[in-house]
């Protein structure tokens, strides 16, 4: 007798600080490297830290390209956004930008190894997630701002001023991440409206 296998999918689960935190650091080193910082240095904290394998296939991509593709590089700055959303999870950054307005890059070598005084051990180690009552509450919001945007886009609307789809897609795919979202990996999550 042949029985059918149901597929097993990953329940939707909220990921830990830590996990947060190493993903952050990797993105960062992403977001530098989209901004001009030095390729081998930047490669060589990332090993040396043990965060290369923290690279997700399409940063893997990035960061390995011997010339990477102007689409890649625009692609990897505009995760600027997307590394605010994790720094805010975590409560290493309080307050966000509107939705309109892009985040300073440079402030995030304020609060990141190697730059800021703190060591990657001792950034991921003191890692303090945001309640599950305050991403959920994000995720929302962001989901909410996600479709309006979207609806103004399809339906050829002006585009509300508060809103910049790009800025919105970045910070709903880190939160959507962030929440374990259909549980799916860095690259594939989705942020369906």
């Amino acid at each position: 007798m042949h029985m059918e296998s149901e597929e097993i999918l990953p329940e939707d689960e909220v990921r830990e600080a830590s996990e947060i935190a190493r993903r952050a650091l990797a993105l960062f080193a992403v977001v530098g490297l989209a901004l001009g910082a030095p390729k081998e240095t930047t490669l060589t904290w990332l090993r040396g830290e043990s965060l290369w394998d923290e690279l997700s296939p399409e940063e893997l991509k990035f960061v390995s390209a011997l010339e990477p593709t102007e689409r890649q590089r625009i692609n990897a700055s505009w995760r600027s956004e997307a590394l605010l959303m994790l720094l805010w999870s975590i409560g290493v950054v309080k307050e966000l930008p509107g939705l309109a307005e892009q985040c300073d890059a440079g402030n995030f070598q304020r609060v990141l190894p190697p730059f800021a005084d703190v060591t990657v051990n001792e950034f991921i180690s003191s890692a303090q997630r945001r309640s599950d009552d305050e991403l959920f509450e994000m995720a929302n919001e962001l989901l909410d701002s996600h479709w309006e945007a979207r609806d103004a886009r399809i339906n050829k609307k002006p585009m509300p001023a508060n809103l910049d789809i790009g800025i919105i897609q970045e910070r709903h795919h880190a939160i959507n991440w962030v929440i374990g979202y259909d549980g799916l990996p860095w690259d594939e999550v989705t942020t369906d409206t």
